[in-house]
């Protein structure tokens, strides 16, 4: 049920309640009157009956001589014939029960039959009709007591005027209900519906700030929270954007030579290693070459430690520049450099080896220094066979021992 209906049918019963307790409020005013004007109507019949007896002795010789209906109209000529005065009560449509000292109705009121014995039940209210210290009859107050005409009019003149109040209020109910709650409900929604962005991700949210009720406040409060969200957020995706790249960095690092900036001795075994096993899971050929520099140490100690760290570090750029994205290099240890070459197979590995031997000994050397020559070795393994990465890397060794016997300079690879 929508917060509209729901404030509509609030407005309403409210409205509705309000008409029922003056509809009972009344009720209780006109009971309460109308219980007086029967025991004012019931003590005239009283006074009228004693009159009556007191004048002629007795019924019988009463209703002979004057009936009692006519004796009625009689006394109630001088009240009734004043300006403004209605006719006392005690005329019709006032009834009431009559009967002697012997409890035999003489006016039954359409409740009992005239001649009748009068029920013992009733006779405990029963007035007695005393005369000259003689009790003559008793009057009983309860026969029928008809609404007049102008109080029939009267009572439906009220109840029309409920029934006015209850259309009245039902509209009324209706009509705040639609304004107000379609006011309402258009600033929650708004709210509802920038509550369901934050929630998918739109953190930055803003509500329009209407009036300055309970919902203004809320809307307000609302506005300032998802600012206060979204620079949190935006401060934090920073922060940790920050944080990864800083991560990055420091693994790359932990996993690179300092001198060269090419992957460190670690780092490659790590790699290889996960190289051989994809090599073997999918058959497919793997390449592995270790490398050395020829007569470092002479170059070290003819040229000085500074020549050999360039020497190294442009070695280094002559193997990273000649590269596949899918290719492994990185710096062994001192003079020597290992490359990992997946899918490739032996003869393709040796013919790459033998193009980066000649790059390395074209390079202008004399730029570094005049007198300055470098060369490099290297060994080449193939076969997977030999079960483990670290494997190949020692049949690599071996043969780059080789090249180096043979006359450095050269690629060797079985």
């Amino acid at each position: 049920m929508s917060l509209c209906v729901k404030l509509m049918l609030t407005l309403l019963f409210t409205g509705l309640a309000a008409v029922l307790i003056g509809g009972l409020a009344y009720m209780r005013v006109y009971y309460r009157g109308d219980s007086l004007r029967r025991k004012q109507a019931a003590w005239h019949f009283h006074s009228a009956v004693t009159s009556y007896l007191g004048k002629y002795g007795s019924w019988q010789v009463g209703l002979a001589t004057e009936p009692f209906s006519s004796f009625m109209r009689e006394r109630n000529k001088p009240l009734a014939s004043r300006p403004g005065r209605r006719a006392a009560p005690g005329e019709p449509p006032f009834r009431f029960i009559l009967t002697d000292q012997d409890f035999t109705v003489l006016l039954g009121a359409c409740v009992y039959r005239d001649g009748r014995p009068l029920p013992e039940s009733a006779r405990a209210d029963a007035l007695p009709v005393v005369v000259d210290g003689r009790t003559l009859g008793y009057v009983s107050p309860q026969g029928v007591l008809t609404p007049s005409k102008q109080e029939l009019v009267y009572l439906s003149a009220v109840r029309e005027a409920l029934l006015l109040g209850a259309a009245c209020a039902t509209v009324l109910a209706l009509g705040l209900g639609l304004l107000l709650g379609n006011g309402l409900s258009r600033s929650l929604s708004r709210l509802t519906e920038a509550v369901r962005a934050m929630h998918g991700g739109s953190l930055r949210q803003r509500v329009e700030v209407q009036g300055s009720d309970e919902v203004a406040t809320l809307a307000t409060a609302f506005n300032q929270m998802s600012e206060q969200l979204a620079k949190s957020h935006a401060e934090l995706q920073a922060s940790h954007a920050t944080i990864l790249e800083q991560a990055g960095q420091l693994r790359e690092l932990s996993v690179r030579d300092a001198l060269t900036d090419l992957y460190n001795r670690r780092h490659f075994d790590e790699q290889a290693t996960t190289l051989f096993n994809q090599a073997m899971r999918h058959g497919r050929p793997l390449s592995v070459v270790m490398g050395d520099i020829d007569f470092f140490k002479r170059i070290n100690e003819q040229f000085s430690h500074a020549t050999g760290d360039a020497v190294l570090r442009q070695v280094s750029a002559i193997l990273r520049g000649h590269m596949r994205l899918t290719d492994l290099v990185a710096r062994y240890g001192g003079e020597e450099f290992v490359i990992a070459f997946p899918e490739t197979g032996l003869p393709q590995a040796a013919a790459l080896c033998d193009k980066l031997r000649e790059l390395i000994e074209q390079y202008p050397w004399h730029q570094v220094h005049p007198d300055l020559k470098v060369t490099m070795s290297m060994g080449v393994c193939a076969d997977v066979g030999a079960g483990t990465a670290e494997a190949m890397l020692k049949q690599a060794d071996v043969l780059l021992y080789q090249a180096k016997e043979n006359g450095r300079n050269r690629v060797c690879f079985a």
